[in-house]
């Protein structure tokens, strides 16, 4: 009996455990099927984004804030009115919420409600919740009027916790109400103005002077500014902590080996956190550890995700995980992966790979349908993604895919926890980001450890003109024998073969795949195993645009022969690499996440453009045909278009890495010897005409203006006379050359408002208003090069040709104008949405007077020039100087695109330089982020915004891209208390240029003045030449204007 009484005593314990009394320990919202007490209701979802709820750094204080402060509706992936859109892709809105709890029990469930007015149903809708850091999912369907979390025991902690809501598909959802429900003696508190989010041990060490430390990393999410007295056992630190969510690494004194040390902080007098901790000997951090590869990896395109990338990498293997549309490729919120393919340049694609076991399927499936095809689902925390290194688990086969690369060849390792059916799977025609077409296929079975072959790709549905047909050349070694080679063409599968080719395989049919598209060529190998539970394979691949002996070859210099089949040692080659590029530039902050953020943005920069040269230096042409490096140590480069590289990577490169810039003008060189014309767009060495102009021409100007010097500048010349006069013609290769408008351009002084600028057969299409805008800055740019080669006649002609900007700026107006051809102006134009503006508006373009923004204040009146640029900066900074969706034109300020990065620093060409200090600092906070979806809000074209941060937040700008005889750099508002940069030797006489920034911080943004080598400047800027020579840069800044900053 007594036995008996005890069970159903222990019985009742655990259901009450399992189950508790749950009481509502806070609710959001009447449970009324109504959303009236929300923000924005009923219909204000269109202001969803400028009310700031699209930024996910904003939190809501449960407990503080009421369903006023909160949004009535989550919009989904493809809800237009939160910024989903065509060329602006999805937007992945969040809504964090910070809640701080007392009494947590550990031992008992928790559960989140949602209830819901309303859903604008899709497939496969669900909403996630997480909590701190554990994800739940819900599924939604038509008329789901409940959502219910149960959330585990010990998920929820004492003090603050995180909880974020994101809904996956679907177009929105409505809330009627919010809660939390749980043990009655759990309590909801207030957040307060400087909440401690988390305490712990960094597992690593940083130098700390001539010593080492193990620092305390400290997580806060702030109201505003402040000050914390943090004691560490005896030691007392007083630290500024910033507004919003920042995590500081604080130094706990020199380590010897294991130690205890007890932490206490307070603030205005009271103890707001206690704790101890163990310290032990840890890896010291490297510059290269802050890279975060997932930032900026939601509504990317092509050229960005998670992989193993060396500088410049031809081989950019990383994972591909969407279907076939704009801005495909890796999509952070998708949770199953296609394969692993090796190319990601711009029109480009080839060679994806993937581990596999089970049944046969050759075809990838879909995003939302993993089951139709060979995809596999991923668990998203076992994704690591590092520079050199990136892995996951591929649930679907219990497959632990390992990946790292050199310059030209990659290295994988598959490890298969499950060995029923083990194959690796090479498809050679697969979704990418632009329709393209298998052409051909060759593959043969060199032996049971090696294939070679090369596939034949075209892709020209890119909406540009330009042809991109090209043959990647493989070889595949494997550390372990296949059992079989099999294949598969279009449908029909093929068995133990010893080639595959599209023409030769009719006798080798072994069954036929059914629903498999027949309208273009599909084809790939798979290749089986013979393995045991646990065992891993690992596959090398070099790659080569020339041959299959030049991709042998890649394979043997870069890996086989320096490395062997040690996987670790080809992470520390690149690891090694890349941190000796980063030691160029260092920083000095105890702010991890501005660490974080300034060395992603450095890595982002660098990474995704491709070099396109063999390791012996060969290359094939844009006429097809193989050429050769004839400059030692020189390489040539591929990308999409540099349009508005003379505003970022130009001014980086020259500063940072000239090697690089050295690197592109030696590829202009041999465009035009090869080709005739200078390159707008080359990837894969081809001509490209995409976007305006010709930008390639103020990259080679700035590089000869600031020393870069090692190539035929009498050739350059030529070059740029030609490229400046010459019509624009269908190039025999493939593409455009030359500039668009020339004809009306250089009769007319302006290019004029045609009919048909929009259609693609037309010889006016992409005619636009605005590159009279384009044309006149290159024309002052070459104008610049040629009085710097003495040619006087030519800097004449040029420089006047480059006035004709103002043929379109209308006085009556102070915006530039469409006219037509007999010259009349186009009436009724909205500045905003006035027609001919390349991505952009008329707003925006009258701004574009890069090297001549004096006459372009004295036209429009110095007042007006400020007025009317902050108020459009104070527009836009409530979309995070944003375009929202693809409406490029309605927001003044867009620095997600190219068209206007340099508006933060035209202030400086004014009586109130203070202007540029605030809104360049504002847009390095407010626009960069540093999670998967607003690290870029816009367009990272391939290093265009990343690099922008860099030279920004280290307080240096160039306006006219440095063309200028004389090159400057304009003075911003750096953000770090101090930058080292390592000038190179071989370009510039001086050996270290230091920054320096005192009482810097989010707050203190103005410059109070500013002095060179210990004397004071005065003007908002500095000559290069004085730069180049280096010494110490010094800013002493404050939190207000100083007028008299430059007096």
């Amino acid at each position: 009996m007594k036995r008996t009484i005890v069970q159903i005593i222990f019985f009742i314990y655990c259901i009450a455990n399992v189950y508790p009394q749950y009481s509502t320990i806070w609710q959001l919202g009447k449970t009324d099927n109504s959303s009236k007490e929300f923000a924005l209701a009923p219909d204000g979802k269109d202001r969803f984004i400028i009310s700031g709820f699209g930024d996910n750094k904003k939190y809501f204080y449960a407990g503080e804030h009421t369903p006023a402060d909160f949004p009535y509706i989550i919009p989904g992936p493809t809800a237009e009115w939160a910024g989903s859109s065509y060329w602006a892709g999805q937007c992945r809105i969040q809504l964090p919420i910070l809640i701080k709890l007392s009494d947590v029990n550990p031992l008992k469930k928790y559960q989140w409600n949602i209830f819901i007015e309303n859903v604008e149903y899709e497939d496969c809708m669900f909403l996630r919740l997480e909590v701190n850091g554990k994800n739940y999912d819900s599924p939604i369907k038509p008329g789901t009027k409940q959502l219910t979390y149960s959330i585990q025991p010990g998920i929820l902690k004492e003090g603050y916790n995180k909880i974020v809501m994101q809904l996956f598909n679907g177009k929105s959802l409505t809330f009627d109400a919010i809660c939390l429900n749980g043990p009655q003696e759990t309590q909801i508190n207030k957040i307060g103005d400087t909440p401690i989010i988390s305490m712990k041990m960094a597992d690593y060490e940083l130098e700390q002077g001539k010593t080492r430390t193990q620092p305390l990393l400290l997580k806060t999410i702030t109201k505003k500014s402040g000050t914390l007295k943090i004691q560490i056992n005896q030691k007392k630190i007083f630290k500024q902590v910033e507004e919003g969510e920042n995590i500081y690494e604080i130094p706990t004194g020199k380590l010897k080996d294991q130690s205890k040390i007890k932490v206490k902080i307070s603030t205005e007098g009271q103890t707001v956190a206690t704790q101890e901790f163990i310290r032990s000997n840890q890896q010291l951090r490297r510059s290269i550890d802050y890279v975060d590869q997932f930032a900026g990896s939601s509504g990317s395109r092509w050229m960005i995700g998670p992989g193993p990338w060396m500088p410049f990498g031809m081989v950019k293997l990383m994972p591909d995980n969407e279907d076939a549309h704009w801005k495909a490729g890796y999509e952070y919120n998708v949770e199953n992966i296609m394969g692993f393919s090796h190319i990601h340049e711009w029109t480009m694609t080839g060679l994806l790979m993937m581990p596999t076991t089970g049944d046969l399927k050759i075809q990838p499936g879909t995003e939302k349908q993993p089951d139709y095809g060979y995809r596999s689902r991923i668990n998203k925390k076992t994704e690591t993604a590092r520079i050199g290194y990136y892995s996951v688990n591929l649930t679907d086969y219990n497959i632990q895919a390992e990946l790292t690369a050199t310059t030209r060849s990659s290295l994988q390792r598959y490890t298969f926890n499950k060995a029923e059916q083990p194959r690796i799977l090479v498809d050679f025609f697969f979704p990418a980001e632009y329709d393209w077409n298998l052409d051909d296929v060759y593959v043969k079975k060199v032996s049971d450890t090696e294939i070679e072959g090369w596939t034949l790709n075209d892709c020209r549905s890119t909406g540009y003109h330009g042809v991109q047909r090209y043959k990647l050349h493989f070889v595949m070694q494997f550390d372990k024998p296949f059992k079989t080679m099999n294949g598969w063409i279009r449908n029909k599968v093929y068995s133990q073969i010893e080639q595959l080719h599209k023409s030769n395989m009719k006798s080798r049919q072994v069954f036929t795949v059914e629903n498999n598209s027949q309208d273009k060529l599909d084809a790939g190998i798979f290749l089986d195993f013979n393995l045991n539970t646990g065992d891993d394979v690992m596959v090398r691949t070099g790659i080569s645009l020339v041959s299959i002996d030049n991709a042998r070859l890649n394979l043997e210099e870069e890996i086989a022969r320096p490395f062997g089949w040690n996987f670790d040692k080809v992470v520390t080659n690149q690891q090694d690499t890349w941190e000796t590029l980063f030691q160029r530039v260092s920083i000095t902050t105890d702010n991890y996440l501005l660490k974080q953020k300034f060395y992603t943005n450095l890595y982002r920069s660098i990474s995704p453009r491709t070099i396109w040269n063999d390791v012996n230096g060969e290359w094939i042409d844009m006429n097809g045909n193989k050429a050769l490096i004839d400059k030692p140590g020189k390489s040539v480069y591929g990308g999409d278009s540099a349009w508005g590289m003379h505003w970022t990577l130009g001014p980086f490169y020259n500063l940072l890495y000239p090697e690089y810039m050295s690197n592109w003008i030696y590829t202009y060189e041999q465009f035009y010897r090869r080709g005739g014309w200078l390159p707008n767009g080359n990837p894969g060495m081809k001509y490209f005409r995409v976007m305006i102009g010709n930008p390639a021409l103020p990259l080679i100007v700035s590089g000869y203006q600031h020393g870069i010097r090692d190539f035929d500048s009498q050739l350059m010349y030529r070059a740029l006379i030609h490229q400046q006069t010459a019509t624009m013609i269908n190039y025999p290769g493939g593409g455009q050359v030359g500039n668009e408008s020339y004809p009306d351009y250089i009769t007319k002084g302006y290019v004029p408002l045609y009919d048909d600028a929009w259609d693609w057969n037309s010889p006016h299409y992409q005619s636009y208003v605005s590159n009279t805008m384009e044309y006149s800055y290159q024309d002052y740019c070459a104008a610049q090069y040629f009085d710097a080669l003495n040619k006087k006649d030519d800097f004449n002609t040029f420089m006047k040709r480059s006035d004709n900007w103002k043929n379109i700026f209308d006085p009556s107006t102070g915006y530039v104008r469409p006219r037509r051809p007999n010259g009349e102006w186009i009436e009724n134009t909205n500045p905003y949405h006035a027609p001919g503006f390349c991505e952009g508006s008329a707003w925006q373009f009258t701004w574009y007077v890069p090297h001549d923004v004096k006459s372009l204040i004295n036209l429009i009146g110095e007042r007006q020039f400020i007025d009317r640029l902050n108020a459009g900066f104070a527009t836009s900074e409530k979309v995070s100087f944003n375009a929202l969706g693809d409406n490029m034109g309605a927001y003044p300020i867009n620095h997600g695109n190219e068209t206007n990065m340099q508006a933060a620093y035209l202030f400086s060409y004014t009586s109130e330089p203070w202007h540029t200090q605030k809104w360049a600092r504002a847009i390095q906070e407010k626009y960069y982020g540093m999670g998967p979806r607003d690290a870029y809000p816009g367009d990272e074209d391939q290093g265009q915004m990343s690099s922008w941060y860099i030279l920004s937040s280290i307080g240096l700008f160039q306006m006219d891209g440095g063309c200028s005889k004389d090159p400057v750099w304009l003075l911003g508002s750096p953000r770090f208390d101090r930058v080292e940069i390592l000038l190179d030797n071989t370009y510039y006489s001086g050996k270290k240029l230091i920054i320096k920034a005192e009482n810097v911080s989010k707050d203190n943004c103005y410059i109070q003045y500013v002095r060179f080598n210990n004397k004071r400047l005065s003007n908002n800027y500095i000559e290069w030449s004085k730069l180049k020579k280096g010494g110490t840069l010094h800013f002493i800044m404050g939190d207000r204007p100083n007028p008299n900053a430059f007096k």
